[in-house]
């Protein structure tokens, strides 16, 4: 059995599959940015809307202004991690690892946020929903959360297997972690947005 990991999967120059690579990057951020944009929209619409008080109806409960934070700060901590790892190079591994951390500590979080809303109403048979504007907005937010939580650590765990297991064109490899420092970065200010947002009752 060979274990030569070396290989080779383009025959364009490294340049070229760099710049693809980030246009595709940059094209899923755009996307991403407008549905993000659209949410934000939609959160102060119908919080300005409020028909029949609809946007918190009385007696349903809202998260503090604090959760949202709590969610945004590990996308920080991983994009300021994969910062570091661009600038010194000895240190992409130990980084990429400590922003793949940071993005799963993120994910629970947020799948535990989600798993304790306090929106929540019972009814008489038991059955449990939520109700109001608030709620869908910031279930929403949260699906967005979980959606960059999974890619970005997708990512993350893709870079810390690549470092020290393939030997890949050098200029190919500097492509793909700035690559991945655009979404690592997007996804950061996506955190801070929505936190923003959400911090608004």
């Amino acid at each position: 059995m060979a274990h030569d990991t070396e290989f080779h999967i383009h025959h364009d120059a490294p340049e070229v599959v760099g710049r693809r690579e980030r246009l595709g990057v940059r094209l899923l951020i755009v996307a991403d940015g407008a549905f993000l944009f659209g949410m934000v929209f939609t959160y102060f619409y119908l919080r300005n809307l409020n028909t029949n008080g609809g946007w918190l109806p009385h007696g349903v409960k809202h998260f503090s202004a604090g959760s949202g934070w709590m969610v945004a700060i590990p996308f920080v901590v991983s994009a300021i991690s994969h910062r570091i790892g661009l600038v010194r190079r000895e240190m992409a591994r130990l980084t990429s690892l400590i922003s793949l951390l940071a993005l799963l500590v993120g994910l629970y979080l947020q799948w535990h946020q989600m798993a304790h809303m306090p929106f929540i109403v019972h009814d008489d048979a038991g059955v449990s929903s939520f109700n109001g504007a608030y709620a869908s907005c910031w279930m929403i937010f949260a699906g967005a959360g979980i959606f960059h939580y999974l890619l970005g650590g997708f990512i993350a765990l893709g870079l810390v297997l690549r470092h020290g297991r393939t030997h890949v064109d050098p200029t190919l490899e500097i492509w793909r972690q700035r690559t991945a420092g655009s979404w690592f970065t997007w996804i950061a200010i996506a955190g801070v947005i929505s936190a923003l947002v959400t911090s608004i009752v």
